[in-house]
Protein backbone atom coordinates (compact mmCIF):
# COMPACT_ATOMS: atom_id res chain seq x y z
CA UNK A 1 0.00 0.00 0.00
CA UNK A 2 1.16 3.72 -0.90
CA UNK A 3 2.25 5.77 2.19
CA UNK A 4 2.37 9.72 0.74
CA UNK A 5 3.25 12.81 1.91
CA UNK A 6 3.82 15.71 -0.69
CA UNK A 7 2.40 19.11 -0.32
CA UNK A 8 3.87 19.88 -3.37
CA UNK A 9 4.33 23.95 -5.09
CA UNK A 10 0.64 25.29 -5.53
CA UNK A 11 -0.23 27.00 -8.98
CA UNK A 12 -1.30 31.02 -8.74
CA UNK A 13 -4.62 31.68 -9.74
CA UNK A 14 -5.01 31.57 -13.16
CA UNK A 15 -8.00 32.56 -15.45
CA UNK A 16 -9.75 29.84 -17.43
CA UNK A 17 -11.34 32.01 -19.88
CA UNK A 18 -10.79 30.57 -23.07
CA UNK A 19 -10.45 32.53 -26.45
CA UNK A 20 -11.82 30.14 -28.64
CA UNK A 21 -14.81 30.50 -26.31
CA UNK A 22 -14.83 34.73 -27.44
CA UNK A 23 -15.07 33.64 -31.17
CA UNK A 24 -17.56 30.83 -30.78
CA UNK A 25 -19.63 33.40 -29.00
CA UNK A 26 -19.22 36.17 -31.62
CA UNK A 27 -19.17 34.19 -34.36
CA UNK A 28 -22.92 32.77 -32.43
CA UNK A 29 -24.13 36.23 -32.08
CA UNK A 30 -23.41 37.33 -35.33
CA UNK A 31 -24.58 34.97 -37.48
CA UNK A 32 -27.88 34.49 -35.87
CA UNK A 33 -28.47 38.59 -35.36
CA UNK A 34 -27.71 38.94 -39.52
CA UNK A 35 -30.01 36.54 -39.92
CA UNK A 36 -32.79 37.60 -37.88
CA UNK A 37 -32.44 40.83 -39.24
CA UNK A 38 -32.61 40.03 -42.84
CA UNK A 39 -35.81 38.01 -42.15
CA UNK A 40 -37.32 40.66 -40.39
CA UNK A 41 -37.07 42.71 -43.26
CA UNK A 42 -38.18 40.54 -45.60
CA UNK A 43 -41.41 39.10 -43.64
CA UNK A 44 -41.94 41.77 -41.51
CA UNK A 45 -41.01 45.33 -42.10
CA UNK A 46 -41.05 45.57 -45.89
CA UNK A 47 -44.60 43.82 -45.40
CA UNK A 48 -46.11 46.26 -42.88
CA UNK A 49 -44.72 49.42 -44.39
CA UNK A 50 -46.31 48.74 -47.51
CA UNK A 51 -49.43 48.01 -45.62
CA UNK A 52 -48.96 51.91 -44.23
CA UNK A 53 -47.74 53.39 -47.44
CA UNK A 54 -50.80 51.88 -49.49
CA UNK A 55 -53.09 54.02 -47.22
CA UNK A 56 -52.87 56.72 -49.23
CA UNK A 57 -52.45 55.12 -52.64
CA UNK A 58 -55.32 55.81 -54.90
CA UNK A 59 -58.13 53.40 -55.42
CA UNK A 60 -59.26 52.23 -58.81
CA UNK A 61 -61.29 50.33 -61.14
CA UNK A 62 -59.58 47.10 -61.95
CA UNK A 63 -60.68 43.94 -63.95
CA UNK A 64 -59.71 40.41 -63.27
CA UNK A 65 -58.31 38.18 -65.08
CA UNK A 66 -57.27 35.20 -63.25
CA UNK A 67 -57.25 33.99 -59.95
CA UNK A 68 -56.12 30.82 -58.28
CA UNK A 69 -53.71 28.48 -55.60
CA UNK A 70 -50.18 27.34 -56.94
CA UNK A 71 -49.31 24.29 -54.89
CA UNK A 72 -45.66 24.15 -55.33
CA UNK A 73 -45.43 20.67 -53.96
CA UNK A 74 -43.78 21.00 -50.60
CA UNK A 75 -47.15 21.60 -48.44
CA UNK A 76 -47.40 25.04 -49.26
CA UNK A 77 -49.44 27.12 -51.39
CA UNK A 78 -49.09 30.71 -53.32
CA UNK A 79 -52.05 32.83 -53.77
CA UNK A 80 -52.01 34.17 -57.72
CA UNK A 81 -54.41 36.38 -58.55
CA UNK A 82 -53.93 38.31 -62.11
CA UNK A 83 -55.71 41.98 -62.90
CA UNK A 84 -55.60 44.84 -64.91
CA UNK A 85 -56.36 48.20 -64.40
CA UNK A 86 -55.70 51.89 -65.96
CA UNK A 87 -54.41 54.74 -64.46
CA UNK A 88 -53.67 58.43 -65.67
CA UNK A 89 -54.66 56.87 -69.28
CA UNK A 90 -52.20 53.87 -69.14
CA UNK A 91 -53.08 50.00 -69.20
CA UNK A 92 -51.48 48.22 -66.77
CA UNK A 93 -50.99 44.30 -65.39
CA UNK A 94 -50.43 43.36 -62.07
CA UNK A 95 -49.82 39.91 -60.03
CA UNK A 96 -49.59 41.43 -56.28
CA UNK A 97 -52.63 40.72 -54.52
CA UNK A 98 -51.29 41.98 -50.98
CA UNK A 99 -48.13 42.69 -49.80
CA UNK A 100 -47.40 38.68 -48.83
CA UNK A 101 -46.34 37.28 -51.77
CA UNK A 102 -44.22 33.89 -50.85
CA UNK A 103 -45.66 30.39 -50.63
CA UNK A 104 -46.49 29.30 -47.25
CA UNK A 105 -47.92 26.32 -45.52
CA UNK A 106 -50.07 28.50 -43.48
CA UNK A 107 -54.15 27.44 -43.91
CA UNK A 108 -55.54 27.94 -46.98
CA UNK A 109 -59.00 28.80 -46.06
CA UNK A 110 -58.85 32.58 -46.23
CA UNK A 111 -56.77 31.90 -49.89
CA UNK A 112 -59.97 30.00 -51.00
CA UNK A 113 -61.85 32.32 -50.28
CA UNK A 114 -60.40 35.16 -52.02
CA UNK A 115 -60.85 33.18 -55.38
CA UNK A 116 -64.19 32.25 -54.81
CA UNK A 117 -64.80 36.00 -54.53
CA UNK A 118 -62.54 37.28 -57.63
CA UNK A 119 -63.46 34.73 -60.35
CA UNK A 120 -62.02 35.72 -63.85
CA UNK A 121 -64.10 38.84 -65.64
CA UNK A 122 -64.83 40.06 -61.91
CA UNK A 123 -64.76 43.62 -61.64
CA UNK A 124 -62.84 44.97 -58.34
CA UNK A 125 -61.00 47.69 -57.01
CA UNK A 126 -57.23 48.15 -56.42
CA UNK A 127 -54.85 50.68 -55.01
CA UNK A 128 -52.52 52.43 -56.93
CA UNK A 129 -49.10 53.85 -56.00
CA UNK A 130 -49.64 57.11 -57.62
CA UNK A 131 -45.88 57.89 -57.28
CA UNK A 132 -45.38 54.59 -59.37
CA UNK A 133 -48.76 53.62 -61.48
CA UNK A 134 -46.86 49.74 -61.84
CA UNK A 135 -47.62 48.66 -58.56
CA UNK A 136 -50.63 47.84 -57.23
CA UNK A 137 -52.37 45.47 -55.16
CA UNK A 138 -56.02 45.01 -54.08
CA UNK A 139 -55.60 43.97 -49.93
CA UNK A 140 -53.72 46.63 -48.38
CA UNK A 141 -54.52 45.56 -45.27
CA UNK A 142 -53.69 42.58 -42.66
CA UNK A 143 -53.36 39.09 -44.26
CA UNK A 144 -53.22 35.66 -42.35
CA UNK A 145 -50.06 35.10 -43.68
CA UNK A 146 -48.03 37.80 -42.47
CA UNK A 147 -48.24 36.08 -38.90
CA UNK A 148 -44.96 34.71 -40.17
CA UNK A 149 -43.24 38.17 -39.65
CA UNK A 150 -43.32 36.45 -36.20
CA UNK A 151 -40.52 33.55 -37.60
CA UNK A 152 -37.77 36.18 -37.27
CA UNK A 153 -38.45 36.97 -33.56
CA UNK A 154 -36.46 33.67 -31.51
CA UNK A 155 -33.28 35.05 -34.47
CA UNK A 156 -33.24 38.21 -33.38
CA UNK A 157 -33.54 37.19 -29.47
CA UNK A 158 -30.95 34.98 -29.24
CA UNK A 159 -28.30 36.86 -31.68
CA UNK A 160 -28.94 40.16 -29.48
CA UNK A 161 -29.21 38.90 -26.45
CA UNK A 162 -25.77 36.96 -27.33
CA UNK A 163 -24.02 40.22 -28.77
CA UNK A 164 -24.78 42.10 -25.91
CA UNK A 165 -23.16 39.53 -23.82
CA UNK A 166 -20.37 39.42 -26.39
CA UNK A 167 -20.48 43.95 -25.62
CA UNK A 168 -20.33 42.94 -21.78
CA UNK A 169 -17.25 40.98 -22.33
CA UNK A 170 -15.56 43.93 -24.05
CA UNK A 171 -17.00 46.72 -21.66
CA UNK A 172 -17.77 45.68 -18.28
CA UNK A 173 -14.48 44.79 -16.11
CA UNK A 174 -16.03 42.18 -13.46
CA UNK A 175 -15.71 43.39 -9.97
CA UNK A 176 -14.42 40.61 -8.22
CA UNK A 177 -12.88 38.44 -11.11
CA UNK A 178 -11.26 35.08 -10.03
CA UNK A 179 -7.50 35.34 -9.52
CA UNK A 180 -7.37 38.71 -7.87
CA UNK A 181 -6.26 37.07 -4.60
CA UNK A 182 -3.20 35.80 -3.81
CA UNK A 183 -2.70 33.23 -0.71
CA UNK A 184 0.42 35.02 0.67
CA UNK A 185 -1.87 38.45 1.26
CA UNK A 186 -5.11 36.45 2.00
CA UNK A 187 -3.65 34.41 4.49
CA UNK A 188 -2.52 37.29 6.89
CA UNK A 189 -5.77 38.79 6.65
CA UNK A 190 -8.06 35.71 7.01
CA UNK A 191 -5.63 34.24 9.24
CA UNK A 192 -5.46 34.22 13.07
CA UNK A 193 -5.26 37.76 14.23
CA UNK A 194 -5.04 39.03 17.91
CA UNK A 195 -8.14 40.63 19.26
CA UNK A 196 -8.49 41.47 22.77
CA UNK A 197 -11.89 40.16 23.78
CA UNK A 198 -11.89 39.62 27.27
CA UNK A 199 -8.40 38.85 27.07
CA UNK A 200 -8.76 35.53 24.90
CA UNK A 201 -7.41 35.38 21.22
CA UNK A 202 -10.21 35.45 18.63
CA UNK A 203 -11.10 32.51 17.37
CA UNK A 204 -12.33 32.63 13.29
CA UNK A 205 -15.94 32.16 12.57
CA UNK A 206 -14.98 29.75 9.77
CA UNK A 207 -13.71 27.28 12.10
CA UNK A 208 -16.75 24.31 12.75
CA UNK A 209 -17.53 22.74 16.81
CA UNK A 210 -13.59 20.55 16.78
CA UNK A 211 -16.05 18.02 18.76
CA UNK A 212 -18.43 17.15 15.64
CA UNK A 213 -15.34 16.85 13.14
CA UNK A 214 -12.32 15.20 15.14
CA UNK A 215 -12.01 12.06 13.98
CA UNK A 216 -12.01 9.42 10.71
CA UNK A 217 -14.96 10.54 8.14
CA UNK A 218 -16.43 8.84 5.19
CA UNK A 219 -17.08 11.55 2.76
CA UNK A 220 -19.40 12.04 0.75
CA UNK A 221 -19.22 13.08 -3.16
CA UNK A 222 -20.41 16.00 -5.11
CA UNK A 223 -22.72 13.89 -7.70
CA UNK A 224 -23.06 10.23 -8.05
CA UNK A 225 -23.32 8.63 -11.16
CA UNK A 226 -26.99 8.01 -10.71
CA UNK A 227 -27.25 11.22 -10.50
CA UNK A 228 -25.65 12.20 -13.16
CA UNK A 229 -27.53 9.53 -15.26
CA UNK A 230 -30.90 10.56 -13.61
CA UNK A 231 -29.99 14.43 -14.33
CA UNK A 232 -28.85 14.01 -17.73
CA UNK A 233 -31.70 12.10 -19.03
CA UNK A 234 -34.53 14.41 -17.62
CA UNK A 235 -32.55 16.62 -19.57
CA UNK A 236 -32.61 15.10 -22.73
CA UNK A 237 -35.98 14.33 -22.77
CA UNK A 238 -36.96 18.01 -21.94
CA UNK A 239 -34.19 19.30 -25.02
CA UNK A 240 -35.17 16.60 -27.42
CA UNK A 241 -39.35 16.97 -27.23
CA UNK A 242 -39.08 20.63 -27.84
CA UNK A 243 -37.03 19.59 -30.79
CA UNK A 244 -38.90 16.97 -31.87
CA UNK A 245 -42.05 19.46 -31.16
CA UNK A 246 -40.64 22.14 -34.11
CA UNK A 247 -39.42 19.08 -36.50
CA UNK A 248 -42.78 17.22 -36.69
CA UNK A 249 -43.89 18.96 -39.64
CA UNK A 250 -40.81 18.84 -41.79
CA UNK A 251 -41.16 15.17 -40.59
CA UNK A 252 -44.24 14.84 -42.09
CA UNK A 253 -43.71 16.11 -44.84
CA UNK A 254 -40.42 14.65 -46.19
CA UNK A 255 -42.41 10.89 -45.57
CA UNK A 256 -45.29 12.22 -47.76
CA UNK A 257 -43.19 13.14 -50.19
CA UNK A 258 -43.75 16.66 -50.36
CA UNK A 259 -40.06 18.37 -48.93
CA UNK A 260 -39.53 21.19 -50.98
CA UNK A 261 -37.46 24.96 -50.22
CA UNK A 262 -39.19 25.83 -47.33
CA UNK A 263 -38.93 22.50 -45.46
CA UNK A 264 -35.62 22.47 -46.78
CA UNK A 265 -34.71 25.63 -44.84
CA UNK A 266 -36.51 24.69 -41.94
CA UNK A 267 -34.51 20.96 -41.41
CA UNK A 268 -31.44 23.34 -42.29
CA UNK A 269 -32.20 25.99 -39.19
CA UNK A 270 -32.77 23.16 -37.24
CA UNK A 271 -29.40 21.47 -38.08
CA UNK A 272 -27.58 22.76 -34.73
CA UNK A 273 -29.81 21.96 -32.60
CA UNK A 274 -30.52 18.34 -33.39
CA UNK A 275 -26.79 18.66 -33.10
CA UNK A 276 -27.32 19.38 -29.07
CA UNK A 277 -30.10 17.04 -28.61
CA UNK A 278 -27.86 13.83 -30.38
CA UNK A 279 -25.10 14.90 -27.68
CA UNK A 280 -27.16 14.97 -25.21
CA UNK A 281 -28.22 11.56 -25.60
CA UNK A 282 -24.88 10.69 -25.86
CA UNK A 283 -24.12 12.11 -22.82
CA UNK A 284 -26.95 9.81 -21.44
CA UNK A 285 -24.97 6.65 -22.42
CA UNK A 286 -21.94 8.00 -21.23
CA UNK A 287 -23.27 8.09 -18.19
CA UNK A 288 -24.97 5.02 -18.06
CA UNK A 289 -22.36 3.11 -18.59
CA UNK A 290 -20.19 4.50 -15.86
CA UNK A 291 -22.95 3.42 -13.48
CA UNK A 292 -20.84 0.00 -14.00
CA UNK A 293 -17.62 1.85 -12.74
CA UNK A 294 -15.60 0.68 -9.93
CA UNK A 295 -16.66 3.14 -7.07
CA UNK A 296 -14.42 5.15 -4.74
CA UNK A 297 -15.08 5.53 -1.04
CA UNK A 298 -12.57 7.70 0.65
CA UNK A 299 -12.06 8.59 4.94
CA UNK A 300 -9.81 11.26 5.94
CA UNK A 301 -8.67 11.97 8.99
CA UNK A 302 -10.65 15.20 9.84
CA UNK A 303 -13.59 16.63 8.30
CA UNK A 304 -11.92 19.93 8.53
CA UNK A 305 -8.45 20.41 8.41
CA UNK A 306 -6.32 23.82 9.18
CA UNK A 307 -4.33 25.42 6.87
CA UNK A 308 -0.68 23.78 7.42
CA UNK A 309 -1.52 20.72 8.60
CA UNK A 310 -1.63 16.98 7.40
CA UNK A 311 -4.52 15.36 6.39
CA UNK A 312 -4.61 11.59 5.92
CA UNK A 313 -6.76 9.92 3.42
CA UNK A 314 -7.66 6.21 3.20
CA UNK A 315 -9.31 4.98 0.17
CA UNK A 316 -11.17 1.78 -1.03
CA UNK A 317 -12.12 1.25 -4.64
CA UNK A 318 -14.85 -1.47 -4.98
CA UNK A 319 -15.90 -3.24 -8.50
CA UNK A 320 -14.09 -3.84 -11.90
CA UNK A 321 -10.84 -2.58 -10.48
CA UNK A 322 -8.26 -4.42 -12.75
CA UNK A 323 -10.11 -2.04 -15.52
CA UNK A 324 -8.40 0.96 -14.42
CA UNK A 325 -5.09 1.46 -16.42
CA UNK A 326 -4.50 4.56 -14.15
CA UNK A 327 -5.25 6.00 -10.84
CA UNK A 328 -4.46 9.28 -9.00
CA UNK A 329 -5.68 11.04 -6.01
CA UNK A 330 -5.59 14.90 -6.34
CA UNK A 331 -6.52 17.77 -3.94
CA UNK A 332 -7.56 20.97 -5.32
CA UNK A 333 -8.68 24.24 -4.43
CA UNK A 334 -10.84 26.33 -6.90
CA UNK A 335 -12.40 30.36 -6.60
CA UNK A 336 -15.45 30.72 -8.23
CA UNK A 337 -16.41 34.69 -8.52
CA UNK A 338 -19.70 35.80 -9.18
CA UNK A 339 -20.23 39.03 -11.33
CA UNK A 340 -22.03 41.06 -13.62
CA UNK A 341 -21.06 40.82 -17.25
CA UNK A 342 -23.57 43.42 -19.58
CA UNK A 343 -26.54 42.16 -18.49
CA UNK A 344 -25.78 38.38 -17.40
CA UNK A 345 -24.53 36.64 -14.11
CA UNK A 346 -21.54 35.23 -14.65
CA UNK A 347 -19.43 32.72 -12.65
CA UNK A 348 -15.47 32.30 -13.10
CA UNK A 349 -14.11 29.22 -11.47
CA UNK A 350 -9.95 29.10 -11.37
CA UNK A 351 -7.59 26.51 -9.60
CA UNK A 352 -5.23 27.72 -7.63
CA UNK A 353 -3.52 24.45 -5.68
CA UNK A 354 -3.56 21.18 -7.93
CA UNK A 355 -1.56 19.25 -5.79
CA UNK A 356 -0.45 15.43 -6.20
CA UNK A 357 -1.46 12.88 -3.09
CA UNK A 358 -1.49 9.37 -5.05
CA UNK A 359 -0.79 8.19 -8.30
CA UNK A 360 -0.15 4.05 -9.47
CA UNK A 361 -0.85 2.05 -12.24
CA UNK A 362 -1.03 -1.25 -10.38
CA UNK A 363 -4.28 -2.56 -9.56
CA UNK A 364 -3.30 -3.62 -6.27
CA UNK A 365 -2.53 -0.42 -5.25
CA UNK A 366 -5.63 0.88 -6.31
CA UNK A 367 -7.95 -1.50 -4.01
CA UNK A 368 -7.29 0.09 -1.20
CA UNK A 369 -4.11 2.31 0.73
CA UNK A 370 -3.45 5.55 2.78
CA UNK A 371 -1.61 8.94 1.70
CA UNK A 372 -0.78 12.15 3.49
CA UNK A 373 -1.15 15.62 2.31
CA UNK A 374 -0.08 18.97 3.83
CA UNK A 375 -2.33 21.56 3.44
CA UNK A 376 -0.33 24.96 1.54
CA UNK A 377 -0.14 27.11 4.70
CA UNK A 378 0.19 30.33 2.28
CA UNK A 379 -3.30 29.23 0.74
CA UNK A 380 -6.90 30.15 1.83
CA UNK A 381 -9.12 28.34 3.62
CA UNK A 382 -12.48 27.41 2.70
CA UNK A 383 -14.94 30.41 2.38
CA UNK A 384 -18.63 31.16 1.12
CA UNK A 385 -20.26 34.96 0.63
CA UNK A 386 -22.66 36.09 -1.97
CA UNK A 387 -19.90 36.34 -4.96
CA UNK A 388 -17.33 34.41 -3.74
CA UNK A 389 -16.44 31.35 -3.27
CA UNK A 390 -12.77 28.98 -2.16
CA UNK A 391 -13.76 25.24 -2.20
CA UNK A 392 -11.76 22.47 -1.65
CA UNK A 393 -12.31 19.20 -3.03
CA UNK A 394 -10.11 15.53 -3.51
CA UNK A 395 -10.59 14.37 -6.85
CA UNK A 396 -10.39 10.98 -8.07
CA UNK A 397 -9.69 10.10 -11.47
CA UNK A 398 -9.50 6.43 -13.02
CA UNK A 399 -8.76 6.24 -16.20
CA UNK A 400 -10.24 3.29 -18.64
CA UNK A 401 -9.61 1.98 -22.16
CA UNK A 402 -12.31 2.27 -24.37
CA UNK A 403 -14.89 3.29 -21.46
CA UNK A 404 -15.90 6.14 -19.17
CA UNK A 405 -13.52 7.21 -16.67
CA UNK A 406 -13.61 7.00 -12.66
CA UNK A 407 -14.37 10.36 -11.74
CA UNK A 408 -15.74 11.95 -8.25
CA UNK A 409 -15.25 14.98 -6.32
CA UNK A 410 -15.42 15.25 -2.15
CA UNK A 411 -15.52 18.41 -0.74
CA UNK A 412 -13.60 19.10 2.41
CA UNK A 413 -13.39 21.88 5.08
CA UNK A 414 -10.08 23.44 5.42
CA UNK A 415 -9.78 26.08 8.15
CA UNK A 416 -7.66 28.85 8.68
CA UNK A 417 -3.98 28.47 10.07
CA UNK A 418 -4.34 27.52 13.75
CA UNK A 419 -2.32 30.04 16.12
CA UNK A 420 1.08 29.47 16.42
CA UNK A 421 1.39 26.88 13.76
CA UNK A 422 3.00 29.17 11.35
Amino acid sequence: MGNRSDSGPKALSVSQNSGCGGCFGWSFALVFLAAGLAMTWFLTLRPLWGIYEAQSWVATPCEIVSSGLNHNGEGSTKLEVVYTYTFDGASYRSEQYCFVSASTNTSTAWKNQVVADLPAGKASTCFVDPKNPSVAVIDRGWVPDMWWCLFPLPFVLVGGLFFLAMIGVIRTAPTNPAGTWRPQTSASVESNVDDERDGDAYESPYRPNTDKNDGPVTLKPEATPLQMMIGSLFLALFVNGILLFFAWDPIQQFRGGGFGVLSWFTALFMIPFVAVGLGLIGFVIYCFLSLFNPVPTLVVSSAAIPLGEELRVNWTLSGRVYSIREFRITLKGTEKATYRRGTNTVTDKSVFALIPIFETTQSFDMEEGSATVTIPADSMHSFSSANNKIEWTLEVRGEIALWPDVAAAFPITVLPQTKGSA
